[in-house]
């Protein structure tokens, strides 16, 4: 039987989650059901703890409404209504997201500097040196890279196993903008 502690840990890709769920649900028992809202669950916190506002949560959405609907189908009413619980939360995150602009994000912590580090490398750099030159936790180079995919500035491609992060034209823009204010001088009082 499938492994539960993937999608629970936040390192399952959406399509990993389907394919994990639908083996769940093909032969559900009421263990297994239950511990596939745990899991889903805890996804569900760590996406919020983290700010997700990246266009996959969208697809993450849909997997808690499935979810949900089997849960119930399958006799699990009460997890079938947590789970879609869950999922209007992932929605709400949605909706955040489509209203968080770009100019908002270049004033949070780390953005910034972010936005200097791909500049200075060609515009991208792997994930695994973004962490290492901000010295972050990798949560929370996680949440300050999904604002700024979520925002527009940056975009996310795999290569492999390995996340490659590249300003997209907005970032370019920003980085613009962010580079110019930090040589303004001061006016003479």
């Amino acid at each position: 039987m499938a492994d539960l502690s993937a999608l629970a840990s936040a390192e399952s890709s959406p399509g990993e989650a389907r394919e994990l769920l639908l083996s769940i649900f093909g032969q559900p028992t009421p263990d297994r059901l239950q511990d596939t809202y745990y899991a889903l669950r805890s996804w569900a916190w760590k996406a919020l703890d983290q700010r997700r506002r990246d266009p996959e949560l969208a697809a993450w959405r849909d997997i808690f409404s499935s979810a949900s609907t089997l849960m119930v189908k399958n006799g699990q009413t009460a997890l079938g209504d947590k789970i879609g619980a869950l999922g209007e939360l992932v929605s709400e995150s949605i909706s955040v997201g489509r209203n968080f602009g770009a100019v908002d994000v270049t004033r949070r912590q780390h953005v910034a500097e972010i936005l200097g580090f791909l500049s200075a490398h060609g515009g991208r750099a792997r994930r695994a040196d973004l962490k290492e030159h901000l010295g972050l936790a990798q949560c929370n180079l996680t949440r300050v890279l999904n604002m700024m995919s979520t925002a527009g500035l940056v975009e996310r491609m795999a290569h492999g196993k390995e996340a490659i992060f590249e300003l997209s034209r907005a970032g370019e823009a920003a980085q613009r903008r962010v580079a110019g204010k930090g040589r303004r001088r001061p006016h003479a009082a």
